[in-house]
């Protein structure tokens, strides 16, 4: 399973669609988010403004979002 999902930057709005390259088998979506572990050590930027993601983990949960299976 390949998973899509979107960013929503609280900093200047921008909604960015991705898919990833990595493989989940046997895995739900639901699986994924409640395992997913949120490195805040090293920065995530938004791709439009570069505003770090990840500074908390909630505030990454609260701007990436997993969309559907694909």
């Amino acid at each position: 399973m390949k998973l899509n999902y979107t960013i929503d930057c609280n900093h200047c709005g921008a909604h960015t669609e991705y898919s990833s390259t990595i493989r989940y088998p046997n895995m739900s979506v639901e699986d994924v988010e409640r395992k997913m572990h949120i490195d805040t050590e090293c920065a995530m930027r938004c791709p439009v403004c570069r505003y770090r993601l990840n500074t908390t983990e909630a505030d990454f949960r609260s701007q990436v979002h997993v969309t559907r299976e694909a």
